[in-house]
């Protein structure tokens, strides 16, 4: 089968590989329909990261059951069947595995790319689509899985103010769920103009561009001058962290969903972190529970505005070039009609 191969050094290029067959009675084969690229895709060279692995590129699929395994079959999947998933394999037997706190596990990893015909995954990788959601808007119930599951961890307050640093698609989500949570005030920095008008038409209270002098002050007006209850950093700009610190309000939150250089260190003065009574978290993929409550609250979100370009997966080499340039919240690849 082609599928796109990120090399040891950066390379994307797309080969002939052999397609996956099922080798376990816990496997699906499925056919990919629908695969996505983001910022995460672009970082190929950071031996420490996640996502920067050589092999097939891509994190996030939708796609159809051609195959599967007795157990796969037990469960109540079937050949035909329209799904999606994380590419996050979990133990399911550690300690937190088994309190069904899979973001916890210690010994996940991820299984082969998405950006191929067919991949192979265990069913309790999967999470079934109805026949009424586009495989476009299934393929993104991963990452808007991360970002709920942050949102669920800040406990977020009818009336609260947030500021979300970073109008990128993560930030542009949480956006979407502190509107819904019902927050007074949402507020988004963002260095690019086009995810200011974004973030403003998905329902922001204020787009500030970062690259201002003034923008600081600017969040301070906004938060009338005590600071936001919830503070959350969405992107890797590592000068947003003192910033999130000096503009969270006593007994707030300061949320960080990304992370950094492995050698990368941050420091908050320690007599202003007691004397504010801080809470700095940081919330890491999803629960199993996480994914299938997600899949059921995806309707209410607004996501066709988040895919800002679409291509076939013949121009995919072209589709990472836009995204390099651009850095769209996601760029789609269609792989089957």
């Amino acid at each position: 089968m082609q599928a796109l191969w990120r090399y040891e050094n950066g390379v994307l290029s797309f080969r002939e590989v052999a397609a996956p067959e099922i080798q376990r009675p816990e496997e699906v084969k499925i056919k990919v329909m629908y695969s996505t690229i983001g910022i995460q895709d672009l970082r190929m060279n950071r031996a420490w990261d996640f996502y920067a692995k050589p092999g097939i590129a891509g994190y996030e699929m939708a796609g159809i059951i051609v195959e599967l395994g007795d157990k796969a079959k037990a469960e109540g999947y079937y050949a035909g069947q329209r799904v999606t998933g994380t590419i996050a394999k979990f133990c399911g037997s550690c300690t937190y595995c088994l309190k069904e706190e899979e973001n916890n596990c210690l010994q996940i990893y991820s299984k082969s790319g998405t950006i191929c015909e067919y991949v192979v995954w265990d069913y309790n990788q999967l999470v079934p689509l109805t026949s009424e959601t586009p495989f476009r808007i299934g393929c993104l119930l991963e990452p808007v899985a991360v970002v709920y599951m942050a949102f669920q961890k800040m406990k977020l307050l009818p009336g609260d103010n947030i500021c979300i640093f970073g109008g990128d698609f993560n930030g542009l989500l949480m956006l979407q769920f502190a509107k819904m949570a019902g927050a007074d005030i949402i507020t988004v920095v963002e260095p690019k103009e086009r995810n200011r008008f974004l973030a403003l038409s998905l329902g922001a209270t204020y787009a500030v561009n970062p690259a201002d002098d003034t923008y600081e002050t600017e969040l301070m007006k906004q938060s009338a001058f005590i600071g936001f209850q919830s503070v959350v950093i969405t992107s890797s700009n590592t000068e947003w962290f003192q910033t999130a610190t000096n503009t969270v309000a006593r007994g707030g939150t300061v949320m960080i969903t990304v992370y950094y250089d492995q050698g990368k260190d941050f420091s908050i003065n320690s007599l202003k972190f007691f004397a504010m009574n801080l809470n700095i978290t940081s919330s890491f993929l999803y629960s199993r529970k996480t994914l299938l409550e997600t899949r059921d609250i995806m309707s209410a979100l607004q996501l066709e505005e988040l895919i800002g370009k679409e291509y076939p997966v013949k121009d995919a080499l072209i589709a990472f070039e836009a995204e390099q340039i651009h850095r769209y919240p996601r760029i789609g690849l269609v792989l089957g009609t």
